[in-house]
């Protein structure tokens, strides 16, 4: 027998209490919600009910990802006539708020009459984060009950909104310490006493009206939410149709914009990710034993300063080594900047400071990162020279400590094998061409063993990463040189590099392939692309035009020129010493009259480019998922999230669609086979299903296509 959902309470004589009794989310499920509407009917229609209070089992009020109350299917009752029935009621209804109230619970919550929380309560509505207005009335509502500004951030934001907060925004009637049941039947029946009635936020004016429009077009006219995601402009129309429209047309054209960006691309991309993320932190191993002690770091660059100072401010000391002296002193140099730079911009105080400061050490040699039981070699050098070093580093490392190795060329077998600590070792791969980036990869080789991975996962969530364990190679670097092969296609045959960026940043890149490519470094993207089948070869690939920028000393932003010339303030702009490397290389190719392509053209074979090569990644069980793939290109790469990720984005435009842009684009370049239609593409195409659901196949798994 299924156990319940909802209790039903009385409390006090009149006192209705009804408990949602699925811990711990709580979340309005279709069966909870029939059960508390049900519920909620019988209280109100029962004629000795005077009050009736909407609690909750646990720590959490109500949390979900995305309200469900307008797409319910079969007889089960909407969170929309649930609000409607609660805005109906003839007796005052008292939301009891022990924890955070989230998206469906939010929305019941403040359909309530009254609110009383507990100090640990937030209310957050995520919905625009998936492309989503909220819902259930919530825009009419929430600019009633509080100021337009308060309302309009937390509709647009998706920030939680604390319940101190709260309640000095009004959102919240009473905030409590100790018991919520005893102080909410306190307030209740404080409110019996005193003879307050229902007071439904319906019943409550909006807002200066002048005020408002004011406000609305000032956001309308600014950044505001990507304009590629109907859901930010339709929390606007939401609210300005509540201040104009009777209620009862306010809720339908609410329920209207509602199943309007549910039907969008957008809210299929940003449902994607979410559901990928999920999977992914779900998915995540941690380790049974404590975290590190001490993380030594061997290097003195700038991409050793970064993780260092990073790993101070999660917690753990850090000890940084470099050949003498002389090495470690722009490293700490480094280090001490960053740390200047973040209390700036995060308020830190004097104190605070110091006390990250006090967790670093540094010294020279190998020997000073001995007792440490983690050992990341960021050093500088080419990557020969610290393969070489390496086995130095593993030797004066703990017997039992994990070791990685960070920058773009990194190989788990290549570092470890020499050191005899294969078993050991990984890739710990942060990409850090876009400020802000997300992803860590934990790259293993095959005979790493879990214990790394698992560490290092643990290291990378603590700086707030999302960890994605991946096979021999980065997913995020993969999808770039697969870009990158497309997009050097399309120089060869005419289009300028800065052409290219525009397309794909206007299809939603942060950086074009090109800006992206001078941020990771020319010279390790050649050597990347060095160890594919023909990547030495111009004709079986397009490496003609990066190899002589790289033998040109043109080796991206750190340099300052690539394929772009950086000046003191690091704005990318267009090289005529470029333009001549490129007219060279089509002189060699023997290119005849070069070809323009347009926007849309460029977009599709790029998009083409990372979907050949994801795919390919996939079947060699580089990831488990191309779910997989899409979170390494917007967590890595900058992919803007309401395309979903490049797996995803092919499927909205269509994979045959795809199919013939890459037949276009392997006619054009036919010997090598690099754009020859992947397996696991035709498959999904065959059998009708979306390739951003595919998952690596088993050995054999595949059937002709």
């Amino acid at each position: 027998m299924m156990a319940p959902v909802l209790a039903v309470e009385h409390p006090a004589p009149g006192v209705v209490r009804l408990v949602l009794d699925t811990p711990p989310e709580n979340a309005l499920t279709a069966p909870l919600r029939d059960a508390l509407d049900a519920g909620l009917t019988a209280a109100l229609a029962a004629r000795s009910t005077r009050a009736v209070m909407i609690a909750a089992r646990g720590a959490v009020f109500s949390a979900e990802a995305v309200s469900t109350s307008s797409a319910p299917s079969g007889a089960e009752v909407s969170l929309g006539a649930i609000c409607r029935r609660i805005d109906a009621a003839g007796v005052p209804v008292i939301a009891l708020l022990p924890g955070p109230a989230t998206g469906a619970g939010c929305e019941l919550a403040l359909a309530c009459h009254y609110r009383v929380a507990r100090r640990a309560a937030a209310l957050c509505l995520p919905d625009i984060a998936l492309g989503l207005p909220p819902q259930a009335g919530t825009t009419s509502r929430l600019p009633r009950l509080t100021d337009p500004l308060t309302a309009l951030e937390m509709m647009l934001s998706a920030r939680p909104l604390s319940a101190a907060r709260a309640r000095q925004a009004g959102l919240l009637d009473a905030l409590v310490d100790g018991d919520l049941d005893a102080a909410g039947l306190r307030f209740v029946l404080g409110l019996l006493a005193e003879r307050a009635g229902p007071r439904p936020a319906l019943s409550r004016p909006m807002p200066d009206f002048r005020a408002l429009q004011a406000l609305l077009q000032r956001l309308r006219a600014g950044p505001g939410p990507d304009g590629a995601v109907r859901a930010g402009r339709a929390v606007l129309d939401c609210v300005e149709a509540a201040a104009m429209m009777p209620a009862a047309a306010a809720l339908a054209f609410e329920e209207a914009a509602v199943e309007d960006c549910r039907d969008s691309a957008a809210h299929r991309a940003l449902c994607h990710l979410a559901a990928a993320e999920h999977v992914l932190n779900a998915r995540a191993c941690v380790p049974a034993e404590p975290g590190p002690r001490r993380i030594g770091i061997w290097g003195w660059g700038p991409s050793a300063a970064a993780l260092g100072a990073a790993l101070l401010t999660a917690g753990p000391s850090v000890r940084l080594g470099a050949p003498d002296a002389a090495a470690l002193a722009p490293g700490i140099a480094g280090i001490e900047s960053l740390l200047d730079a973040a209390r700036l911009a995060a308020g830190w105080d004097e104190a605070t400071r110091v006390r990250y400061r006090s967790r670093l050490s540094a010294g020279p040699g190998p020997s000073a990162l001995t007792g440490c039981d983690v050992v990341i070699e960021a050093g500088s050098g080419t990557m020969n020279e610290r393969q070489a070093r390496f086995p130095d580093l593993a030797r004066a490392a703990a017997p039992e400590a994990v070791l990685a190795a960070t920058g773009a060329l990194a190989s788990p077998s290549a570092l470890g094998a020499p050191a005899g600590r294969e078993a050991d070792t990984v890739w710990f791969h942060l990409p850090e061409a876009l400020p802000g980036c997300r992803l860590a990869e934990v790259i293993r080789s095959a005979r790493s063993g879990p214990r790394p991975v698992a560490v290092f996962g643990a290291l990378a969530r603590r700086l707030e990463r999302l960890v994605l364990v991946a096979e021999r190679e980065s997913p995020s670097l993969v999808l770039l040189l697969g870009a990158l092969d497309a997009a050097d296609a399309m120089v060869e045959a005419g289009a300028a590099p800065a052409a290219i960026d525009a397309a794909m940043e206007a299809w939603g890149m942060a950086l074009g392939p090109y800006r992206m490519a001078d941020r990771v470094g020319l010279p390790q993207l050649l050597a990347l692309r060095r160890r594919q089948p023909g990547g030495d070869d111009p004709e079986l690939r397009p490496v003609l035009i990066p190899g002589q920028l790289v033998r040109e000393g043109r080796e991206g932003y750190l340099a300052g020129r690539g394929y772009y010339r950086y000046g003191a303030g690091g704005t990318a702009e267009p090289d005529p010493q470029v333009a001549e490397i490129v007219a060279a290389a089509r002189e060699v190719l023997a290119v005849g009259s070069p070809r323009s392509f347009a926007g849309a053209e460029i977009q599709a074979r790029v998009l083409a480019g990372m979907v050949q090569a994801g795919a390919a990644l996939l079947g060699r069980g580089g990831v488990s998922t191309a779910a997989e793939l899409d979170l390494a290109a917007v967590h890595g790469l900058g992919v803007a999230r309401w395309r979903g990720g490049p797996m995803r984005a092919a499927d909205e435009a269509g994979l045959l669609s795809l199919r013939k842009t890459l037949r276009d684009m392997a006619a054009e370049r036919p010997r090598g086979g690099i754009w020859e239609l992947d397996p696991l593409i035709a498959e999904a195409i065959k059998n009708g299903r979306n390739l951003a659901a595919a998952v690596a196949p088993r050995r054999g798994a595949l059937s002709p296509a």
